[in-house]
Parts: structure tokens; C-alpha cells; sequence
């Protein structure tokens, strides 16, 4: 049996963000928003539910693994603040 063959990401950050929570606080718009901000190198995707169901708030997943981070964002907050946050998490600074 083949092992499975590990490749290299075009993109160095991942950000998942919760489809579900992004619909029940009207914040459809946060992932192109963080697909804008944050650039090429970071891949932005909608996911399934993460299960956290924050009221008003979008769970937004960072990373991967040991490097794993998760948010409870207030889609109202400054956008400005958000990116900084997960750059950092990315970065592992924070």
C-alpha cells in the first residue's frame, strides 16, 4: 500500500472561517474581507460548522496543528484590529 504523498501549500497561512456563524450575524462579507486584507500568501475559506455557535460572533479557525488558534470575532469590529490578529497567529507571535 502507497503512502500518501505530502505537497507543499502555494499559500503559507490557512484561516477557516464558519459559514454558519457568518450567516446568523449578517457578516457574509467577513471572508472576502479577509481574503482582501490578508493577501495571496493566506488561504481564506468558508467552513462547515465549528461547533462553538458564538451569539453575534463568527468562529474564525487559524493555522493548523500544534499552531492551531481560534477566535470569537464581533463581525462589527474594526477589520483593521482582526488582520493584525491573525497575521500575529500566523506569524506565531501571539
Amino acid at each position: 500500500m502507497a503512502q500518501p504523498r505530502e505537497v507543499q501549500p502555494k499559500w503559507e497561512g490557512l484561516v477557516f472561517v464558519c459559514r454558519k456563524c457568518m450567516k446568523r450575524a449578517g457578516a457574509e462579507e467577513l471572508r472576502s474581507t479577509l481574503k482582501e486584507e490578508l493577501g495571496r500568501g493566506v488561504r481564506v475559506v468558508r467552513s462547515s460548522c465549528l461547533k462553538l455557535c458564538p451569539k453575534g460572533r463568527v468562529c474564525v479557525v487559524v493555522g493548523g496543528g500544534e499552531r492551531m488558534r481560534c477566535f470569537l470575532v464581533d463581525p462589527q469590529e474594526d477589520v483593521d484590529a482582526l488582520v493584525r490578529t491573525i497575521s500575529d497567529a500566523l506569524d506565531g507571535s501571539s
